[in-house]
């Protein structure tokens, strides 16, 4: 039951809540009695973890009086109501940052996901107890998460060297991040060489499928100079095939548009009325896995973002009669990285789809198209990893 001031509060919280879901903002509630909030998440059995830092959370109310510092959280969104209560139930004045795999519900970093939803599930997944008191993420999801945060959010304010001529001062950081960050390696025996730098840590994310897709980093809202020198970076592979072929689009069809053989063969149907298919790719289990971490996982994510709906067939077309798409298009604030205005068919196949066949009370998205030609290679490079390469050359003949 609430008193007087947790039913206060709780109005208050539900109002920050409603303005940070409007302005696409992170919902930030102050917290107090942590040991209390924990055991209540953890007994009502909310997933969530704290990403980092975690010998710097209070672990009594004293320490609390003490603590400048805020928390960063990473939960299942839809349990957040009950989050939004309990913070009510704790009075304090701990800054927690509440962040999700979807982003949705005011979860997100301006109106993204903070990670990618399918390395954001991977963390909550294999969460462990820490100290007996609270959940974080194993150790090496730790590294990669930690790694990750400072090489794409805080990226040149991180006080971590870029490792390039093009970026050469690193501003001032808040906190000792290269020394923590090189501690925790070493912890692990992580092979990196040292002093650990952006580029650096950019390409071990890239190696072990935690780095952030191409297709992100030229839509990620911060450090818009870093991301764009690592989006030229991975341009420089595409650039000569993307040259080569500026109309080739790539579909990729979601399992909600081939679960069965009329919806597929429906949707393909759609697709060849206005484009040329050149080539049909059934995803076997590690194209479809290369895939979903390799490109924004927004696509991928269903049914209110708690079910992964992954690709399994790519149509690698061209399109022989483009349209260019005007700069003054309405559409353009929404899609502002589209060439081809005839991509924005992908609307109409799937409503469509949508209106032929039932989706048990869901709308199917059913397909990703890429945006432009950049984009369309680094589809390529996703689905055929190491054959990339090759297969451009094939689609060349």
């Amino acid at each position: 039951m609430f008193n007087f001031g947790q039913k206060f509060r709780h109005f208050s919280h539900k109002q920050r809540w409603r303005k940070a879901r409007k302005r696409g903002k992170t919902l930030r509630l102050r917290v107090g009695n942590l040991s209390s909030f924990f055991h209540n998440l953890n007994t009502r059995e909310i997933p969530y973890t704290v990403l980092r830092w975690f010998d710097e959370v209070p672990r009594s109310i004293a320490q609390e009086e003490q603590c400048i510092e805020d928390i960063d959280f990473l939960i299942d969104h839809t349990r957040l109501d009950e989050v939004v209560e309990l913070a009510s139930q704790h009075h304090g004045n701990i800054k927690c940052d509440f962040y999700s795999p979807t982003g949705k519900r005011g979860t997100g970093f301006k109106k993204m996901p903070y990670y990618p939803p399918v390395m954001a599930w991977e963390i909550l997944s294999n969460r462990e107890i820490y100290d007996d008191n609270f959940y974080v993420p194993p150790a090496d999801l730790h590294f990669k998460s930690l790694a990750y945060h400072l090489t794409y959010h805080k990226a040149t304010t991180s006080g971590i060297p870029s490792g390039t001529d093009d970026f050469p001062v690193s501003l001032p950081a808040k906190r000792p991040y290269q020394e923590l960050l090189e501690r925790l390696g070493d912890s692990l025996q992580i092979e990196l060489p040292k002093p650990y730098t952006l580029i650096g840590l950019h390409r071990y994310l890239q190696q072990h499928d935690w780095g952030m897709p191409y297709d992100l980093m030229v839509r990620w809202p911060k450090e818009k100079g870093w991301m764009r020198y690592l989006a030229e970076q991975e341009e420089e592979i595409f650039r000569p095939y993307a040259e080569n072929d500026p109309d080739l689009i790539v579909f990729m069809l979601r399992s909600d548009a081939t679960e069965s053989k009329e919806i597929r063969e429906a949707t393909i149907a759609l697709i060849e009325e206005h484009f040329s298919i050149l080539k049909t790719v059934p995803l076997d289990e590690a194209m479809a896995s290369r895939t979903l971490r390799s490109t924004r996982g927004g696509n991928w994510m269903e049914h209110n973002g708690t079910e992964t709906i992954p690709p399994t067939v790519v149509l690698v077309c061209r399109d022989d009669t483009p349209e260019i798409f005007a700069l003054n298009d309405p559409r353009r604030k929404k899609y502002p990285l589209i060439s081809n205005a005839k991509v924005l068919y992908k609307n109409d196949i799937r409503e469509t789809i949508n209106q032929k066949f039932s989706g048990n009370g869901h709308k199917r998205a059913v397909l990703h198209a890429s945006d432009n030609a950049m984009e369309a290679q680094h589809h390529l490079q996703a689905v055929y990893g190491d054959q990339y390469p090759a297969i451009c050359n094939e689609l060349r003949c």
